[in-house]
């Protein structure tokens, strides 16, 4: 059942008795979305409603929040229910699952088109083509959140005497997000055989991936500590004898080409609109921010990260006001409502608000977090400068995949003279305020475009760091998150990172919205455990 238009209210109401009973019948329902579980419906606040000829289901707890518009119904299983979801923004549709905790995977059930016991099967055919000598076992594509193994992936590890290596396959027609955390996974999978292999030596991992997973996970692997692991990755777009796996070379990845939005034209976007946010907000406009989008055209109005309007155009400025999904056009005839909205907005989004269960102070966490940070970067270390803090910077890949996410860089800062190591050294920032199991890989991607970008000097030259002259040692990697929403594997995974690589990580309060607090700052200096 597909529901679309704004007349199909019927529709839009069956749909909403059909789920919300579904999940009121439910012993534990939990809310799964890209293979991680998001909520525990049965501790987390949940509702679903009607608005503005729309079917929302939001949920919240005191860490985090989410809101998706439903659309239809994916598939109905006993004990689950996909639901197609758009994200707030969103373009694209996507499946959210509720589902029983006590669910399990039937052995053999399709997840997608193609089976993914066909896929172990085939794979283990080519394993055995390539690999003739070798005995594979403890093979699976079983989930199991405890050890965090996916379902999306088969695993195993072939051995012969007291050696091993692990391996992990990969679908083609799996969820995108299964093709951006492969190696996260992988090195999840490597390391728990690591621990339990007695007298055997796991001496790596291979991965055998679609073409469309191949570039951000070879860009990836070509960043990990070769004394530690030893990755190789395989092209399996076909798992045939006559068409076997193509092993990727990863001595031509690493260099993540990269483009900057120059800073003068993003401040002039800024500028030139500066004069008509004082007209339209006055006092109200004390404190908000203006931030500029990736392509310097359109200026985003927040206040602590949530944007409640944005401007486009230069010659005849169209302003837009609202949340994802009820915005209008600003014009003589609702301006009171626009500023009795900017009003609500500033007094539900505070510290001090009095209703904290409100969209409008759960929504945009990690932005609310940046936009705390940006205002004083020292918080989570006082080596930083709060002279040179640039939010939301743009770093466009190349030719790289669609798959080198989003482009844009949470926090880029520099050290000052009392700075880790040495002077005015690149600081590259990346913020959750959720458990993320791909952290660590995230942040490389936006490492990895710093160091180039670094390299070539583009950074003064594109306007950045005016007066600063930037250390040629490598950039810092700092991981903040609330200290209790770490993934439990962020550890292990940050020890196989390159030497090259220092990180930086940064555990907070979880009531950081009341004040930025530092519970713990962990270095992982090159070399190190």
């Amino acid at each position: 059942m597909n529901v679309t238009g704004r007349d199909n209210s019927d529709s839009l109401r069956q749909l909403e008795a059909e789920i919300d009973g579904f999940l009121r019948g439910l012993d534990h329902p939990i809310v799964v979305e890209d293979g991680a579980e998001l909520f525990d419906l049965t501790v987390a606040d949940w509702r679903l409603a009607l608005e503005f000829d729309k079917l929302v289901f939001e949920a919240w707890n005191d860490v985090h929040s989410i809101i998706r518009r439903v659309e239809g119904i994916a598939y109905r299983q006993e004990g689950r229910l996909g639901v197609q979801v758009r994200k707030q923004a969103g373009r694209e549709t996507t499946t959210m699952e509720l589902r029983d905790r006590q669910w399990s995977e039937p052995a053999g059930e399709a997840a997608s088109p193609i089976d993914r016991a066909r896929f172990r099967r085939q794979l283990l055919d080519a394993l055995a083509r390539e690999y003739p000598r070798w005995r594979l076992e403890r093979v699976s594509h079983r989930s199991d959140r405890e050890h965090s193994f996916s379902a999306w992936y088969t695993r195993g590890w072939a051995r012969q005497g007291g050696t091993a290596w692990a391996f992990l396959g990969l679908r083609e027609d799996e969820n995108p997000a299964a093709a951006d955390a492969v190696l996260a996974f992988g090195l999840i999978w490597l390391d728990w055989l690591r621990n339990r292999a007695e007298r055997i030596t796991v001496s790596g991992l291979k991965l055998f991936l679609p073409p469309a997973a191949v570039e951000v996970t070879a860009h990836r692997a070509a960043y990990l500590d070769p004394r530690a692991i030893r990755v190789e990755i395989w092209n399996a777009s076909s798992l045939t004898s006559s068409s076997p796996p193509a092993r990727v070379d990863l001595g031509d990845y690493g260099n993540v080409q990269t483009r900057l939005v120059p800073r003068h034209e993003r401040q002039a976007l800024v500028d030139r609109h500066r004069n008509l946010v004082r007209d339209l907000l006055g006092d109200l406009g004390d404190g908000l921010d203006m931030v500029p989008d990736a392509s310097g055209r359109v200026l985003s109005l927040r206040v602590l990260g949530l944007e409640f309007a944005h401007i486009e155009g230069d010659l005849a400025p169209r302003v837009y006001f609202g949340l994802d999904g009820t915005r209008q056009k600003l014009g003589e005839g609702n301006r009171a409502e626009f500023r009795e909205f900017v009003e609500r907005v500033t007094r539900l989004r505070s510290a001090r608000s009095q209703d904290r269960s409100h969209e409008l102070y759960r929504l945009q966490g990690e932005r609310w977090l940046e936009s705390l940070l940006i205002r004083d970067i020292t918080k989570i270390d006082p080596a930083l400068s709060p002279d040179h803090v640039y939010p939301q910077v743009p770093a466009f890949s190349g030719p790289a995949s669609a798959q080198m996410h989003r482009g844009v860089i949470d926090i880029l800062g520099v050290t000052q003279s009392a700075g880790r190591g040495m002077r005015n050294r690149l600081a590259v920032i990346e913020l959750k305020v959720s458990e993320e199991i791909n952290l660590p890989l995230q942040g490389l991607d936006y490492w990895l475009r710093v160091k180039w970008l670094q390299e070539r000097g583009q950074f003064k030259e594109f306007g950045y760091f005016s007066g600063t002259e930037l250390s040629n040692e490598a950039p810092l990697l700092y991981l903040v998150c609330p200290a209790f929403r770490f993934h439990s594997t962020t550890g292990r995974m940050l020890r196989y990172l390159h030497p090259s690589i220092e990180v930086v990580q940064v555990g907070l309060n979880d009531q950081w919205r009341d004040g930025v607090k530092v519970l713990f700052r962990r270095v992982l200096k090159p070399g190190e455990d």
